[in-house]
């Protein structure tokens, strides 16, 4: 058991050794510590939203709707309205 540790130690070191060869800054890489990171050490980038292109109607079709929604209006007014008989109270 302990050869199997020791040797996993020793690819752990080996892979350590590798980062810091092959990191762009050349410097030591520091061991992480467990748990989550301080508030402080993580500094948060604010995202920045993707503004839509605004889609412009033409007054033709402004003008469509506008009839659609007239005459929706009257065909509620067409209807006669059904009135609820009340109850009658006992």
């Amino acid at each position: 058991m302990k050869d199997i540790v020791s040797a996993i130690d020793a690819e752990i070191a080996c892979l350590e050794q590798a980062t810091a060869l092959l990191s762009a800054s050349g410097a030591v890489v520091a061991k992480r510590k467990l748990g989550r990171p301080a508030k402080v050490a993580t500094a948060v980038t604010p995202k920045v939203q993707m503004t839509r292109k605004r889609r412009k109607m033409s007054a033709e079709g402004r003008e469509r709707i506008r009839q659609a929604q007239i005459q929706r209006w009257a065909a509620l007014k067409e209807t006669p309205k059904v009135k609820k008989k009340a109850a009658k109270a006992a």
